[in-house]
């Protein structure tokens, strides 16, 4: 519990009120429905002159492109006579961004959200996103800048380790779900992003994506629908162009697409610097400026008509309303200071050790030399990844990560991070293992540390940042090199991995075991312990496939216009791509048997069961997939991910039922609208390569859906 933090407590009709006792345990909010709050926030409006209006669309606190000091990263003004509070803007992908030193070692560095995706766990992910909406909420903020759920398209984007969906569109929208139920249960409001088509920071100012209905609406867009769905507050336009026009100037992505056919009802604000025009009847609601910006001012604004401004400024309004932001706000900058230089951890560190530990993927574990166990005297601990530090932005580069958070808008700067050379020699030594390191990279001294150990444990990583795509797939310090090296002296090679996205692994064959983390986190070391110890059997999968070559991935373009040509055939949906380790992939410390596939008719629709048996030798943790084959007219290039489930523990010889739900949605294709198809076949298995059974399903008759 975190004493510093008065948290907020249902009222009712949806209200908040601040309780004295209250501490961070207190019954979670639950947010009005937009048709109770949109006529209390049009009566605000009614009352509100239009000096008070333009106010609320354009943002305040950056001087010349630097954010002023106790200001939030994104800031509307309080109306103080009718009672509308400030709202309080902080980014947001790993955590409250750490953008002042004062906030360093008061909140909590996250696994990035890529991370999470990797858990493949709605609940881990529900636990998060409660834990991280009571630190946004402790620091004065009222919402939050997240989540980013782009559906992955490059594998060397920069920002891919902000994306929750990684490269599945299914996967995506189940965990954005969790994440906008949890943190708005804290009274938050959450804002989607980045809306849309900004698959690559190569030219992201000026690109132009091209992208068909059928891949848009199938591929890019179900994480903010599932978003939507969820009730999130606010959706950020992206810095890109869509079909000629700027994303924050789109009418027809954001009012025909988002607020139309998607039923978005939350408030549209521009990513910083990222509007081009006074676009209000083209969707746009708020304006965030970093500089002095006079597309949103009133003297723009009061060219546009009064109709359109009332609409703008009631979404905005309304989600505050809902969300009980006007009763639960605690600060007005630059009167904030005493809130962002509190401690609002709590005991969040058990909560992202627990995500960082759900997150690990076991990818190779030739001969079980994983978990080390009875018989292993000594390990060696290998790389200058190994000791990694935490960066610290407001001493160097805005835009340069590490590799416990990625870097930019979404860094935040770990206070003590546990390294992996700290997590295993603590656990370790309560083994009774012996411990040998050599963290230079040299390959001499390597191989000598390896030699002398039963097993040789290789750190390596790579990182990226906002702003440029990272120039390969290759890991940092020559440590291709170093774990080739490795491997032809150690007695066996366990390579751990910290990485922001996909990488190659041209040495994977001369290794036993491989486990990786997408950035993990201020717990990282304890995580990657946890699993090569046994204390917690490998539980992650993939959120992204790793492909053999960079070749078997699309590249980021330096052309002005970027035509998604290849449609869907992304990641393990383009049956030419040759992967290394598939989607889906992840090892156990045990075996497991799917039975032959059913379906029947259910509430949902039509649901297929499959019994998980444990058939090997330790207890573990299973993630049935499915994968839904549609008939030839959806013209789909492969089975598509549209279910999966985390088993409870299995132990030897147990075993485990599982359902999953089809509905309407999870058999339907896109052809000029959503089209239910009238059979399918639903295939089952352990990775999207790996089908244990398939089963045909019958719908109704096609309908439109």
């Amino acid at each position: 519990l975190c004493k510093v933090y008065q948290a907020p407590v249902p009222t009712p009709g949806g209200s908040m009120r601040l309780s004295a006792s209250a501490l961070f345990a207190a019954a979670a909010y639950t947010p009005l429905s937009w048709d109770e709050a949109y006529p209390q926030a049009a009566k605000l409006v009614a009352q509100m002159t239009m000096e008070e209006k333009y106010s609320m669309m354009s943002g305040i606190g950056w001087t010349n492109g630097v954010l002023d000091k106790w200001w939030f990263v994104g800031n509307l003004p309080a109306v103080e006579r009718l009672g509308i509070p400030s709202v309080n803007m902080q980014d947001a992908a790993g955590g409250f961004r750490t953008y002042w030193d004062e906030i360093i070692g008061t909140v909590t560095c996250w696994p990035s959200l890529l991370s999470m995706a990797a858990t493949w766990d709605v609940n881990t992910m529900h636990e998060f996103s409660v834990a991280l909406g009571q630190e946004f909420a402790g620091k004065g903020a009222n919402t939050i800048l997240g989540p980013s759920i782009n559906v992955h398209r490059v594998a060397r984007n920069g920002r891919n380790f902000e994306y929750l969906s990684g490269e599945d569109p299914f996967l995506g929208g189940k965990l954005a779900e969790q994440y906008v139920a949890g943190v708005q249960s804290q009274g938050v409001m959450t804002v989607m992003k980045h809306f849309v088509f900004n698959n690559q920071e190569t030219n992201r100012g000026s690109e132009d994506s091209v992208v068909e209905d059928q891949t848009a609406w199938e591929l890019y867009y179900p994480p903010f629908q599932a978003a939507v769905d969820a009730g999130v507050s606010g959706t950020m336009c992206s810095y890109n162009q869509e079909d000629g026009d700027y994303s924050c100037s789109n009418n027809r992505r954001l009012n025909e697409d988002l607020k139309g056919k998607m039923g978005f009802r939350g408030f549209v604000q521009s990513d910083w610097g990222a509007t081009h025009a006074t676009s209000v009847t083209s969707g746009l609601d708020m304006d965030m400026p970093m500089v002095n910006d006079p597309l949103f001012q009133p003297a723009a604004l009061s060219q546009v008509p009064e109709k359109a401004i009332d609409e703008a400024v009631t979404r905005t309004l309304a989600a505050m309303v809902r969300m009980g932001v006007m009763n639960s706000t605690k600060c007005t900058p630059p009167a904030c200071n005493d809130y962002f230089v509190k401690d609002v951890r709590g005991n969040h560190a058990a909560v992202a050790l627990q995500a960082a530990k759900e997150g690990v993927v076991l990818l190779q574990n030739e001969g079980g030399v994983l978990p080390i166990g009875a018989g292993v005297v000594s390990i060696a601990v290998i790389g200058s990844a190994a000791v990694a530090q935490a960066y610290n932005p407001a001493h160097g580069a805005w835009d340069q990560g590490d590799y416990y958070s990625g870097g930019g808008s979404g860094h935040v700067t770990a206070s003590d991070p546990v390294s992996p050379l700290a997590g295993l020699k603590a656990r370790a030594k309560t083994a009774g293992i012996q411990v040998i390191e050599s963290t230079t990279d040299d390959i001499y001294a390597a191989q000598q540390a390896a030699a002398q150990a039963d097993v040789a444990i290789v750190v390596a990583g790579t990182t990226s940042g906002e702003s440029q795509d990272r120039p390969n797939l290759i890991l940092d310090n020559n440590a291709d090199q170093l774990i080739a090296g490795v491997a032809t002296a150690a007695k066996k090679t366990v390579v751990l991995t910290m990485i922001p996205g996909a990488v190659v692994m041209p040495w994977r064959a001369r290794v036993d075991a491989i486990a990786t983390l997408f950035l993990g986190g201020q717990e990282t070391g304890t995580a990657f312990a946890a699993v090569v110890f046994g204390d917690h059997g490998p539980t992650g999968r993939l959120p992204v496939m790793l492909p053999e070559t960079e070749a078997n991935t699309v590249e980021p373009s330096w052309d002005g216009q970027v035509t998604y040509s290849e449609g869907m055939k992304t990641s393990y949906r383009n049956p030419k791509f040759k992967a290394a380790f598939p989607f889906g992939h992840g090892l156990a410390y045990t075996n497991f048997s799917f039975s032959a596939p059913a379906a029947a008719s259910c509430a949902k629709g039509v649901c297929v069961t499959t019994t998980i048996t444990n058939t090997g030798a330790a207890p573990g943790v299973a993630v049935p997939q499915a994968y839904v084959e549609f008939p030839k007219e959806a013209n789909h290039p492969a089975p598509l991910l549209k279910g999966f489930k985390k088993t409870k523990v299995l132990q030897p010889g147990a075993s485990e039922k599982v359902t999953f739900e089809l509905g309407d949605r999870e058999l339907s294709y896109w052809d000029k609208d959503w089209v239910k198809a009238g059979s399918a076949v639903v295939h089952v298995g352990a990775s999207s390569k790996d089908f244990r059974g398939k089963v045909t399903v019958t719908t109704a008759e096609v309908v439109v859906v």
